[in-house]
């Protein structure tokens, strides 16, 4: 997946809820077909726990993926924000990603890839960084150079909620100079059009127009039946992964 041929970012509807064939968690997987010549991953990539600014444990986001049916997850966590850390210390940022990944040990269809959110102020805001080697070595004070950092580890790298009103006061997203210097040196690869429960129409055309991955996600920081009412029918948004197989390498 490192290698993304092609991703699709969705806010499910209502009757593709009823399309659900696997056993996990009371009739609420979410189910997409393979596509010719490519497996169809559901990924969700930008997730928090109590190690960054998130409320529950790891492993509760590996149950809420495996009851969702999902193939890929990513703790994401804050590398400059650790409100937890009086009763949490954090020394090494790959814990979340270790104990998320020990916790989906036994289900072999969830992959969790190593992932951290550079949490700055805008330029360039909030970039998630996944498939990282680690997490400690984004804590670079240089805007550009971490990017380059991450970038040296293989990451796949994209901008966070570019619409978010708390960084851009009229909640429409916009490229900045930093922001066009990391495309064009390559170290900036996606771009979230639907983060939590917002879709943004302006980062939807950054995406076209700067050859952007196009992301979806739930950016989850409490428990995910809660956030997105999943007794009453309501879902996650997630990212579709066309692979050539459902693994790291791919």
């Amino acid at each position: 997946m490192k290698n993304l041929c092609l991703c699709l970012s969705l806010m499910l509807t209502g009757s593709l809820m009823a399309q659900q064939t696997h056993t996990h968690g009371l009739g609420r997987a979410i189910y997409f077909p393979n596509i010719p010549g490519f497996v169809t991953v559901k990924a969700d990539l930008h997730i928090h726990t109590v190690f960054s600014d998130g409320n529950v444990w790891p492993n509760i986001r590996i149950e809420e993926a495996l009851r969702d049916s999902l193939d890929i997850v990513s703790m994401t966590e804050h590398i400059e924000y650790q409100p937890h850390q009086k009763d949490i210390p954090n020394p090494d940022l790959n814990r979340s990603f270790e104990v998320a990944q020990q916790a989906a040990r036994p289900y072999p269809s969830l992959l969790v890839v190593n992932g951290s959110e550079i949490t700055r102020a805008l330029p360039p805001g909030h970039n998630n960084a996944i498939f990282i080697q680690d997490a400690n070595k984004l804590k670079i004070e240089d805007p550009i150079e971490v990017f380059r950092e991450a970038n040296r580890q293989g990451a796949f790298v994209f901008w966070n909620h570019p619409n978010w009103i708390a960084q851009q006061r009229d909640g429409i997203a916009t490229m900045s100079d930093m922001q066009k210097q990391l495309v064009k040196e390559g170290l900036l690869h996606g771009i979230e059009v639907i983060n939590d429960l917002t879709y943004s129409a302006e980062a939807l055309q950054i995406a076209l127009d700067y050859n952007l991955t196009i992301m979806g996600t739930s950016d989850i920081h409490g428990l995910v039946d809660w956030q997105y009412k999943v007794p009453e029918g309501g879902h996650r948004p997630i990212t579709l992964v066309f692979a050539e197989a459902k693994t790291e390498a791919s």
